[in-house]
């Protein structure tokens, strides 16, 4: 019973600090969400650019999606293990907005508990890595990652 009280408690949470984001107005939709005794298993899909960076040019509304997308796996920790105590373990996984019937895997991570960044590390890209996510960069955007390129990427 606690666990479903954990998992109610999760999803407000997710709905007041991730439905809009610093770099994104849009909501961050969840596509799957498992707890299995100590570990979580997570997969959501990234926010798509704000509708007012439009007129931006396209490099640099795709930095700011990859910021963006960066924060929020980044939070997604943050708020799983603060809503379930006993959860040691998640793995989380990033997609890419559906595009036409596939989505493209875009950042993966086995997070722990138990690591913990210095707050001296300023770097959203390293502190990401610290915690465990892979992912590929191209001059400051995310590349999609399929599961050969997982183990040589970030």
């Amino acid at each position: 019973m606690k666990d479903i009280f954990n998992a109610v408690g999760f999803f407000q949470e997710i709905r007041r600090h991730m439905r809009c984001g610093e770099l994104s107005r849009l909501p961050l939709r969840l596509w799957r969400f498992e707890v299995v005794n100590d570990s979580v298993e997570c997969d959501w899909f990234m926010r798509p650019s704000d509708p007012w960076d439009i007129q931006l040019p396209s490099r640099v509304r795709e930095e700011r999606v990859t910021l963006q997308a960066l924060n929020d796996a980044l939070k997604m920790r943050e708020l799983i293990f603060r809503a379930f105590p006993t959860v040691k373990r998640a793995d989380l996984r990033v997609f890419s907005e559906p595009s036409g019937e596939s989505s493209a895997l875009m950042m993966t991570g086995t997070v722990h508990r138990e690591y913990e960044v210095l707050p001296r590390v300023i770097s959203i890209v390293m502190r990401a890595k610290l915690y465990g996510f892979r992912f590929s960069l191209d001059g400051g955007v995310l590349e999609r990652i399929g599961s050969s390129e997982l183990h040589a990427s970030c």
